[in-house]
């Protein structure tokens, strides 16, 4: 999920300079955000049990996830991640794992692939191979493959911070001088003529 981070970082910035402020973070409540901590605590207890409780995991989490994402569908960006999740729920479920390409992996800069039970190379038997890791992030010493999905996750959230920042879209800048103050006015001290 770093590009989820950086286009957070990048949204903040921008939210930034086009008039919003942290602050204002503090004034736009979310809805059910213990459906968020259930999610995590699902997708923790699953990864540190493992076996059965790990698909366990992943399941209650899509649902804590999903319920979340409907009670705030209404705010910007979370469309997005709603379709994000969708997609990356959606290949998940029809693939047991997340598929990855090699040839992705190569492109981002990544020269191998250690198998786990969150992901799975690409083959013949793959259903909707390209709703996968098949998007290559090539960073210097960040690169990754992510999924479109991962990529509508990453532009909600970022739409989602920007308008909770209170960016506006437009640099704010001082109004233009009129005539009148570009003309040269006489220091106090010298009578005008």
């Amino acid at each position: 999920m770093l590009l989820v981070l950086l286009v957070m970082l990048l949204a903040a910035g921008a939210a930034l300079l086009t008039g919003g402020h942290l602050s204002d973070l503090a004034d736009n409540r979310l809805t059910g955000l213990h459906w968020l901590a259930a999610a995590a605590t699902g997708q923790v207890l699953g990864s540190l049990t493992g076996g059965v409780a790990y698909p366990m995991g992943l399941v209650g989490s899509a649902v804590c996830i999903a319920v979340f994402l409907r009670l705030n569908l209404r705010r910007p960006g979370v469309a997005l991640l709603a379709a994000g999740f969708t997609c990356n729920a959606l290949v998940v479920a029809l693939n047991g794992a997340m598929p990855v390409s090699l040839a992705t992996l190569a492109r981002a800069g990544i020269t191998g692939f250690t198998e786990d039970p969150r992901h799975e190379l690409v083959d013949a038997s793959t259903r909707l191979h390209w709703l996968g890791d098949v998007v290559p992030v090539a960073l210097p010493g960040l690169g990754q493959a992510v999924s479109p999905g991962d990529v509508l996750i990453a532009a909600g959230a970022g739409l989602l911070l920007y308008a909770g920042m209170g960016g506006t879209g437009h640099i704010p800048v001082d109004p233009p001088p009129s005539w009148s103050d570009l003309e040269a006015k006489p220091p106090a001290d010298h009578p005008a003529k």
